[in-house]
């Protein structure tokens, strides 16, 4: 087993023990399990794909798929998709296992991960249209029910410890509530939008002169990119980035009406290439330029401050 983070170590341990020894499945297993589990690791470059693990469980041949790593990093996508880089306690998640390639990430030692692929039809019918609407990659916390609910059917899978078919059946009820259960508690509903987009707003300030990357943000809140901007836009009526941008310009707004800073040092500032750059999100967000702002809005703040002393 690869090096990996010691909260995870335990489980890759012990599956990893359990699977060196050799254990017959019961007969119902191969008709009535409904699924496939294990331990895995890879070492090198070498690209599979789980379209080369054609199966006959289910009768499209395809299966929910989800991989979960204990130790070192891996490399995956779906077809048409972007790779993702996947370190201990991350899960790569997929409707349609088919769809997936994955090996082990260069720079790592190994890659040690629990498989788990589910083929049961009602359970697939569940499962598939949540993981397609939060994935591919999501955040496991170590002793979760999901975490320890995945072990479970690694665990069973390898040593063959369910009593029959309806105990390993329960099991992956249990994985799919645990799952369900997970997905939901992502959702933002109980969180108030305003306190959301605070948190973003600190994230993306604290992040300047850089501008902040929305799976950076995602990360935080242990949601993919895709999931957290549908999550974001549901509450808020914005994207991430449309958000995130509009920070960045209320900050150019503050600079420009409180200091004498010329346009490239604010635009290096507020996280833009160059002033060229800052101009041009500016005119879109604002309608004119930082300098007709600058010299309309300063004027008018001077204006009213002489108001105020001559009232005095």
């Amino acid at each position: 087993m690869t090096g990996g983070a010691p909260e995870w170590s335990v489980a890759a341990n012990v599956l990893s023990n359990l699977a060196r020894a050799s254990v017959p499945a019961p007969p119902w297993w191969k008709t009535e399990a409904r699924f496939r589990a294990g331990i895995e690791t890879w070492i090198g470059r070498e690209i599979h794909s789980d379209g080369e693990r054609a199966t006959e469980e289910a009768s499209d041949g395809t299966s929910v798929l989800l991989l979960l790593t204990l130790a070192g990093c891996g490399h995956l996508r779906l077809s048409g998709d972007e790779s993702h880089r996947l370190g201990p306690g991350q899960a790569f998640v997929a409707a349609n296992s088919r769809e997936v390639g994955y090996c082990a990430a260069e720079d790592s030692a190994g890659w040690t991960f629990v498989r788990v692929e589910i083929f049961h039809p009602y359970l697939q019918s569940r499962l598939g249209p949540l993981v397609r609407r939060i994935g591919p990659v999501i955040a496991v916390r170590p002793n979760d029910s999901l975490a320890t609910s995945t072990i479970r059917l690694a665990r069973g899978a390898i040593i063959k410890d369910f009593q029959d078919e309806f105990d390993a059946e329960m099991a992956l009820f249990d994985f799919t509530i645990a799952f369900e259960r997970w997905a939901r508690s992502l959702s933002v509903g109980a969180r108030d939008a305003e306190i959301l987009i605070e948190d973003v707003r600190m994230q993306v300030l604290a992040k300047l002169p850089r501008a902040v990357e929305v799976s950076s943000i995602a990360e935080k809140f242990g949601m993919s990119r895709s999931y957290f901007s549908h999550v974001f836009r549901d509450q808020t009526g914005l994207t991430p980035a449309h958000f995130a941008t509009e920070v960045r310009i209320q900050k150019v707004e503050r600079m420009l009406l409180d200091t004498r800073e010329p346009l490239k040092t604010i635009a290096a500032a507020c996280g833009f290439a160059n002033a060229n750059h800052l101009c041009k999100v500016f005119r879109r967000f604002r309608r004119c330029t930082p300098t007709a702002f600058r010299r309309e809005l300063g004027l008018s703040a001077r204006s009213d401050m002489s108001e105020s002393l001559r009232g005095d």
